[in-house]
């Protein structure tokens, strides 16, 4: 509109050039356009590392959602009289991790979150009403991730249940300062690179359909320091058949693919995959390797011997 623009979209759009210019220092970040492609990842960011003394790489795709300060993140509820259960799906087909990126109202700073905790909920239940996320202050005293909660909304929609789930402590916080030290920004890359390869798993997991999640259960600020990671393990079940059926699905590569190695080093461990493969077989969800896998190592257990061992004479 001309001479006019909304307060909301020009504060937004300080705090995502603050994440821009300071999240620059150690990371490659390409921004989503504003307007008609934004569809609620602000940006996608590699993790830089130096290769050599003249260049970097970078590894570790993840997505951002930039946010001010004292805003919380939420998922589902109604609009205009309507579920948006759009939202929740929307969340389940991401295929990277995705953070929070907390800016400071004077834009220096910048405070990263995982949003590992929402697949807490979104295996244990297929349609959650609302997911609200909630943001502690930085600290350097270690922080448990608390508990998440569900109480009962009136209208009918999803499971009827407002969800919320506190994400804890920022477990990156940094400023434009800190990206002017070099220890700094090292010791950043690793930690984000090691949370990136835990939260990544629960993508791919729940892209499979596998509902078990586990994430970092314990942690503090910048603690660039600690070699033991605790981590919380969560995991639901339901009496659904056609769960059942996708686990399957999701597990048959990776047997066939344990078998064959059991069968290639002369392990008679891959004999003890016989009766779920036979099992997966009987689904009809066995392919041709793993049909050819199960004939072969039922051959050498029936003539007693080793996995991949070949008739004398």
């Amino acid at each position: 509109m001309a001479g006019r623009q909304l307060n909301f979209a020009t504060k937004g759009e300080q705090y995502e050039k603050a994440f821009d210019s300071i999240a620059s220092g150690f990371l490659s970040i390409v921004r989503t356009p504003r307007g008609s492609d934004d569809y609620g990842i602000d940006a996608l960011c590699h993790v830089r590392f130096p290769l050599d003394a003249i260049s970097s790489t970078v590894g570790g795709t993840f997505g951002v959602q930039v946010r001010g300060p004292g805003a919380d993140l939420q998922f589902g509820g109604v609009a205009n009289g309507k579920w948006k259960g759009y939202e929740i799906e929307w969340l389940r087909s991401l295929a990277v991790p995705r953070y929070l990126a907390r800016v400071s109202s004077d834009c220096s700073r910048i405070d990263l979150y995982s949003l590992w905790p929402i697949f807490m909920v979104l295996v244990q239940s297929r349609t959650p009403f609302r997911i609200i996320c909630q943001c502690d202050e930085p600290a350097t005293d270690p922080q448990v991730l608390p508990s998440r909660s569900a109480e009962p909304v009136e209208g009918g929609f999803g499971d009827a249940k407002e969800w919320t789930v506190p994400l804890g402590l920022p477990f990156l916080s940094f400023t434009r300062v800190d990206m002017n030290d070099a220890t700094f920004v090292a010791n950043s890359s690793s930690l984000l690179a090691n949370w990136l390869a835990i939260d990544r798993l629960n993508v791919i997991r729940a892209l499979l359909g596998v509902p078990y999640v586990q994430g970092v259960r314990e942690w503090r600020t910048n603690d660039f320091t600690t070699t033991v990671i605790v981590l919380k393990q969560f995991m639901a079940w339901s009496g659904s058949r056609q769960t059942v059926i996708e686990l399957a699905k999701a597990l048959e590569p990776l047997l066939v693919n344990l078998g064959v190695h059991l069968e290639s080093q002369h392990d008679d461990a891959a004999y003890s995959l016989v009766p779920i493969l036979e099992w997966i077989d009987s689904l009809t969800l066995l392919g041709g390797m793993g049909r050819g896998l199960l004939d072969n190592i039922k051959r050498t257990r029936d003539a007693a011997m080793s996995p991949n061992q070949q008739p004398s004479g």
